[in-house]
């Protein structure tokens, strides 16, 4: 039959028959002739990203529960997308989230943000991502966070003695903890970046513990699953004015006010800089500008804007979230909190009021170091997926090949509560970190991830830790309030952990001031 016998069979009908002939295609091509075919999982999660994005955007943040599920199911490594693994192993944590920056090295693959994409944390080229964070690195370097102490230790006892102990004033007043934790970290970070009185400024001269409320609210959080699936869609999104946005929603309205106030902030900060330098503190917009490693097409108000919220939320959600843990944990068990104060009296007899702990004396303080390492494993920090790939590398897990650009992750909260690595992992058990023990629970830890992406606050994040537990657990005596463990669980990932959406957080109520 020549082609003019061909029947017409109209282009519509053409072009589903093409249609379909290409979704039959990649279909086998995905379960049966990808390098990925023979790494277990369920066979629909090979064969389209739906299935991904079903368990995250329309089951509200449940693939990262589903995975942990998986893995029980098929073993260390599942298939959980057509071009993407999941590993339960951390013998094999290090070979994706590898040290150095070198094009052959994993980087970040998938954006984890939907407005703010520009900072450091979601740089996706490596080489692009080591200058940035060179840029910033002496900021937070341990040194740096040394001459952070004496005003860390000042918001922290005065969110001890006035927003906790004095506020009550012996009345039994009710606090909810995780919104005051928010507040002090924002306090913390603020400071850095822009100054005494900052986060006063941020929240329109109001002198609240929170100007902006938890990050649960902000439309980043609830928007995660939809930019993982649709990342061009997001693009388009970002390109429409806040404004506009803002009559679709009212948490866009926040986000605006906030971008506004930002920018306003660093305009200050850099011209008081150049008038009255901190002393002994390095200011970080400044480091940024005048430093060497910053490209040139980078200093700008734009970037640093961007790189501003970035500090803001990663400096204030993860750090409040393991002081919340902590508190939790520590009220809810009587023999804890008299142990970590009996321990703390050895360096601090009387709250640190004459004499002021060190930040070296508080870390050499085992039982109180494992209060915090407990309290960090539990909150997890990011406690889902931070995908990576190999970009000209090809990986092998076992006998399984990983070709370049296979997009691979593995999970802390995975790690962190898997029986093989903590025993009855979701006890709050703080002597499993003293000893020798310690060393070995080390490489199962990876709250702040690790290798070239590794979160470069997790010295502030520390300090924060060490000297927040010394003020209030040492100054103020307070008791749980209709609070129980769950309120401390987390039951929905969306990047952030997030806890049930009913609970009304860790409430405290405060008896007295600790003279």
């Amino acid at each position: 039959m020549s082609i003019q016998n061909l029947p017409d069979i109209g282009l519509v009908p053409a072009a589903l028959l093409l249609f379909t002939s290409y979704l039959i295609g990649v279909s086998i091509y995905r379960l049966y002739l990808s390098p990925l075919s023979k790494i277990p999982g369920p066979k629909l999660a090979a064969l389209t990203y739906l299935y991904e994005f079903y368990y995250d955007a329309i089951k509200g943040g449940q693939m990262l529960f589903h995975t942990k599920a998986l893995h029980e199911q098929y073993g260390p490594i599942v298939r959980i997308t057509p071009n993407g693994v999941h590993v339960n192993d951390v013998g094999f944590y290090d070979t994706i989230y590898a040290a150095g920056g070198g094009t052959k090295h994993p980087r970040n693959k998938v954006r984890h943000l939907v407005f703010h994409d520009n900072s450091m944390f979601d740089t996706y080229d490596a080489r692009q991502h080591r200058r940035r964070r060179a840029a910033i690195a002496a900021p937070f370097s341990k040194q740096s966070i040394r001459a952070l102490e004496p005003a860390i230790w000042a918001i922290a006892c005065d969110y001890a003695d006035r927003r906790l102990g004095r506020a009550a004033g012996g009345t039994g007043a009710v606090v909810e903890l995780k919104s005051l934790w928010n507040g002090l970290t924002q306090e913390v970070i603020g400071r850095y970046c822009f100054g005494a009185d900052s986060m006063k400024a941020l929240r329109g001269g109001s002198d609240e513990a929170q100007y902006l409320g938890t990050f649960d609210d902000f439309p980043e959080t609830h928007m995660h699953a939809w930019g993982r699936m649709f990342p061009r869609l997001m693009d388009l999104v970002q390109g429409v004015p806040l404004r506009v946005l803002e009559g679709i929603s009212p948490r866009f309205g926040k986000l605006r006010r906030f971008d506004e106030q930002i920018r306003r902030q660093i305009a200050e900060v850099l011209v008081r800089e150049e008038e009255e330098p901190l002393v002994g503190l390095r200011n970080v917009f400044r480091e940024m500008r005048d430093g060497k490693h910053l490209p040139a097409e980078d200093r700008n108000e734009a970037y640093y804007k961007e790189e501003a919220v970035s500090f803001i939320g990663a400096g204030t959600e993860t750090t409040a979230g393991a002081l919340t843990t902590m508190s939790y944990h520590v009220l809810a068990n009587p023999h804890i909190l008299s142990r970590v104060r009996e321990e703390l009296k050895t360096v601090m007899p009387d709250g640190g009021r004459d004499k002021v702990p060190t930040l070296a004396e508080l870390e050499a303080l085992p039982y109180l170091t494992g209060v915090i390492q407990e309290s960090i494993r539990l909150a997890f920090g990011v406690p889902g997926r931070l995908p990576r790939t190999a970009p000209t590398e090809e990986l092998t897990y076992g006998n399984y090949r990983l070709p370049p650009g296979t997009v691979i992750s593995e999970s802390s909260y995975i790690i962190h509560t898997d029986e093989r690595y903590y025993p009855d992992p979701f006890t709050f058990e703080p002597e499993r970190w003293i000893g020798d023990n310690k060393h070995s629970l080390l490489s199962c830890f990876v709250p702040f991830s690790r290798g070239a992406r590794g979160c470069i606050g997790i010295n502030l994040a520390y300090g924060e830790m060490y000297l927040t537990a010394a003020a209030i657990f040492s100054r103020v005596d307070m008791e749980l309030f209709e609070t129980s463990e769950r309120d401390v669980t987390i039951t929905s990932d969306s990047f952030i952990g997030l806890r049930p959406v009913d609970s009304k957080g860790v409430r405290v109520r405060v008896l007295k001031e600790i003279a």
